[in-house]
């Protein structure tokens, strides 16, 4: 299901575009309202005789209004909780791939599929710790010490530090001497 199509039925009427993203319960009272306050709206206007009608008219269009730029807001963050789920999805399943490709040596395509990734979210920090693994590993010294630096600067590089350190030499290993007899 195309999520536009929800958020074009929702515009149309209300409750209808929760249904479409299996929300169910909240659609239904929505819909159910929004169905309600458009008749009250509607008979009170145009078919019922007499005066004294003003109050349930601006009641019953608060209301319609009121639902209407809910259900719309309601159906516009969801979307975007989607969108991010999918966003994060694809990231993962180029990950994927490009770990795949590096571990068959076909370094062009992990590279290709390391700098898609790079492309979608530039603050990925494992897709440049990788990048620079496999720039490493073709002799592209310098283009993997700027893929690792940039690593290291970005939020979330904790995970990787001791790694990144070490590939960038910032650590001296220091392997004790042993005594021989």
């Amino acid at each position: 299901m195309r999520p536009t199509i929800a958020l074009v039925v929702t515009v149309v009427f209300p409750g209808t575009g929760h249904l479409l993203l299996r929300r169910y319960l909240k659609g239904s009272v929505l819909a159910a309202l929004f169905a309600a306050s458009t008749d009250v709206f509607l008979i009170t206007t145009f078919l019922w005789p007499g005066e004294g009608k003003g109050g349930l008219i601006l009641v019953s269009l608060a209301i319609m209004i009121g639902v209407w730029g809910y259900a719309l807001l309601d159906v516009v963050s969801r979307l975007k909780v989607l969108r991010q789920e999918d966003f994060q999805e694809r990231k993962d399943e180029l990950l994927k791939a490009a770990q795949v490709a590096w571990l068959k040596d076909e370094n062009a395509e992990a590279e290709r599929l390391l700098k898609e990734i790079i492309a979608l979210d530039d603050r990925d920090v494992e897709a440049w710790v990788h990048l620079g693994k496999v720039l490493k590993s073709v002799g592209r010294e310098e283009e993997a010490r700027m893929s690792f630096r940039t690593a290291l600067h970005l939020e979330g590089s904790k995970r990787w530090h001791w790694e990144l350190k070490r590939e960038l030499g910032l650590v001296e290993i220091k392997v004790p001497e042993t005594e021989s007899s």
